[in-house]
């Protein structure tokens, strides 16, 4: 790979996404730790993303820039929902700015991104010197599945230098995809634990015995914590007395009161933690005994990877997950945790059973987390990425 020159420390890269903090997600993190990891190695990079409606009410510009943890961002007058009022106000943003992109290398980090800029692409409302997109997954089945972006996403991959994906899952997801025919190349930059999560700390766990069950996600059906609930309601009631399921991240509300009532009819003891604070991400994970994400590949929306799994393997908890999208790239089965059939409950609580059965098991994955998230990292991730902006 290549090592960065003082030509490209001149050069400008804009990092687009829809997704950036204070939003907590896995395409956030993509975006805001490969910024980081670029500056570290010497070259520039700026960040565009929505400022969600918070703004400054003494700011008489368009947007507002200032560094967020050593990253310039600026912020688009914009929300960062998919809903097209968004990606147009998000577009037009985009579009008042278009001047300062004319000799950028721009990387569309999101879904999001990619909408907005499809639509002034398509109009000649938008340019740059390159564009490299990120894929991690989803993208491609909204476009399949919808003809307007369809054609869109053929102008746009006809155009772009090259594209990035996070698995060899999502590769596949492309090579076989109308995309496949048209974007050559497509090379793979997973993430890593975030920076947030990948610190060690202490804790003080409450002597009750009990074995802590966590899932930290966005409160969506694709996510799974439905399921998870229902199989732990499974369990023998001597098992169930054992556990409690937590569940952290916000999202959907009655998705979320039908995980309560599918905790209380299934005699499960359940806590909710509500949103984590990035200071307290190591704490949430260290203080849990097993991790479950188990999530569901939906019509429009796949799990391209999942970083979650890689930041509970550094805090060595097993895990427990659906074989699903990328999902066996994260978590290594009967190394760092199980994996079982997609919507097979009955599978699931057999493999919680066998967890809070035996803490030596439990030990034994969370060892091989470890091991496995030691073998990602940002750097890496950038490398690929500055080749892709500017090796070719």
């Amino acid at each position: 790979m290549m090592g960065t020159t003082p030509a490209m420390t001149q050069r400008k890269l804009i990092i687009i996404t829809h997704e950036f903090a204070p939003f907590r997600g896995g395409v956030a993190i993509y975006a805001e730790e490969l910024a980081r990891a670029i500056l570290r190695t010497g070259a520039g990079v700026m960040v565009w993303a929505p400022d969600y409606g918070v703004r400054n009410a003494e700011c008489g510009t368009r947007s507002e820039e200032r560094e967020d943890m050593g990253v310039r961002v600026v912020r688009l007058r914009a929300g960062g929902s998919l809903r097209f009022g968004d990606v147009f106000q998000f577009a037009g943003e985009l579009s008042a700015r278009r001047e300062q992109l004319i000799d950028s290398t721009v990387v569309l980090a999101s879904v999001g991104a990619h909408l907005a800029w499809m639509l002034l692409e398509w109009a000649g409302l938008i340019g740059c010197d390159r564009v490299v997109s990120v894929l991690h997954g989803s993208e491609v089945l909204r476009f399949e599945r919808n003809p307007f972006w369809r054609w869109l996403a053929r102008i746009h991959f006809r155009r772009a230098s090259g594209v990035v994906t996070v698995s060899a899952f999502s590769r596949s997801l492309i090579e076989k995809s109308f995309l496949g025919r048209m974007v050559g190349k497509v090379d793979l930059a997973p993430g890593a634990c975030s920076s947030a999560a990948a610190r060690e700390t202490a804790i003080s766990r409450p002597e009750d015995g009990r074995v802590r069950i966590f899932t930290l996600a966005r409160i969506h059906p694709r996510k799974g914590q439905l399921e998870t609930a229902r199989a732990l309601g499974m369990l023998p009631a001597e098992l169930r007395a054992k556990i409690i399921y937590q569940v952290g991240g916000t999202g959907d509300a009655n998705h979320l009161r039908q995980i309560v009532s599918a905790c209380a009819e299934g005699g499960v003891p359940f806590e909710y933690l509500g949103a984590i604070a990035p200071d307290k991400l190591a704490e949430a994970y260290a203080g849990c005994d097993v991790f479950a994400m188990t999530s569901r590949s939906l019509a429009r929306s796949v799990e391209g990877f999942g970083i979650a799994y890689l930041e509970s393997g550094f805090h060595g908890k097993p895990v427990v997950a659906y074989r699903s999208g990328g999902t066996a790239e994260a978590v290594l089965d009967g190394e760092s945790g199980f994996l079982v059939a997609e919507g097979d409950v009955k599978a699931l609580a057999e493999a919680f059973a066998r967890l809070i059965c035996d803490p030596d098991l439990r030990a034994r994955l969370g060892a091989g987390g470890r091991r496995h998230a030691a073998k990602f990292s940002w750097d890496s991730t950038a490398r690929v990425v500055l080749d892709v902006c500017f090796g070719n």
